[in-house]
């Protein structure tokens, strides 16, 4: 059970802001593997062992086919490996594509533990007053997937359990085939619904329960001091024509500690938390 999504909206949103920004645009392959860890740390938390498990080996093929499909679309690099098909395979374009598969799995799994931290409500609180239908839209994607996943397994294990023989492929076809048609069902029974209930009327009137608290001020200074210097520190690699690593020195370095720290706030929260509990329940 995680605590971390206690905090304000505004807090965590802003939060895996700064996170996912310097993963994307430092592409500085010590910033990604620092933010990985810290996402996946955090997921511990979040997500089942056999969950974390199983997307750990889909994020692993993920990465596996980026770093290998680089090389065979970019022969940009001074140090050649082999040929194939006269076209040039490089060592340069090896590293920059484990990279990019790198970013682009932390990216995933980062927004996969935005999935599990943010829910409708946190959605429109943000953003239902500046764009409702846009947040409206949002929150229902979200809440979509998992939902039309759930749909699929009860389907198909429904199919299996009618006693018939089906071969696999036509029996994933005609649960595909149902959860379309009750998703189709479920969206025109939301829209009348909805409709019903009036919204989209004027005046719209709002309820929430979240208020902005000092720990939530508090920690949103932290998050976007470790942001700005993690950002003004950060070394620049270059991957061609050669790779050049950027020597460490102390402003290097203290982007480095200063992103792990900021990657690392979740899973600090969260042990802070867990210890406390503890120590609360040993006082009883």
């Amino acid at each position: 059970m995680s605590t971390f999504k206690n905090f304000h909206p505004a807090v965590l949103f802003m939060y895996f802001f700064f996170v996912i920004f310097i993963s994307i645009f430092s592409f500085n392959p010590i910033y990604l593997v620092i933010g990985f860890s810290g996402a996946l740390f955090f997921g511990f938390y979040l997500f089942e062992k056999k969950s974390l498990a199983k997307s750990a080996a889909v994020y692993l093929i993920v990465f596996i086919a980026v770093a290998i499909t680089n090389p065979l679309f970019s022969h940009n690099g001074a140090t050649v490996l082999f040929f194939i098909n006269d076209n040039r395979v490089t060592l340069e374009a090896f590293i920059y594509g484990a990279v990019l598969g790198l970013a682009v799995i932390e990216v995933i799994f980062w927004f996969k533990c935005i999935n599990s931290v943010f829910d409708s409500e946190k959605l429109i609180f943000l953003f239902g007053k500046i764009f409702p239908k846009l947040a409206l839209v949002f929150s229902m994607t979200l809440r979509f997937i998992p939902e039309f996943v759930r749909s699929f397994k009860n389907i198909n294990t429904s199919q299996k359990l009618i006693g018939k023989k089906i071969p696999r492929l036509k029996r994933y076809m005609l649960s595909f085939s149902a959860v379309i048609t009750q998703s189709m069902e479920n969206s025109i029974l939301t829209s009348d619904s909805m409709k019903a209930r009036g919204y989209g009327l004027k005046p719209r009137s709002f309820y929430y329960r979240f208020r902005f608290t000092v720990s939530d001020a508090v920690y949103l200074i932290i998050s976007a001091v470790l942001f700005t210097v993690s950002l003004i520190c950060v070394g620049e690699f270059t991957y061609y024509p050669e790779l050049i690593i950027p020597k460490a020195d102390m402003r290097i370095c203290a982007g480095y500690v200063s992103f792990f720290l900021l990657s690392f706030i979740p899973f600090i929260y969260e042990v802070k938390e867990g210890i406390r509990w503890k120590y609360s329940i040993s006082k009883i």
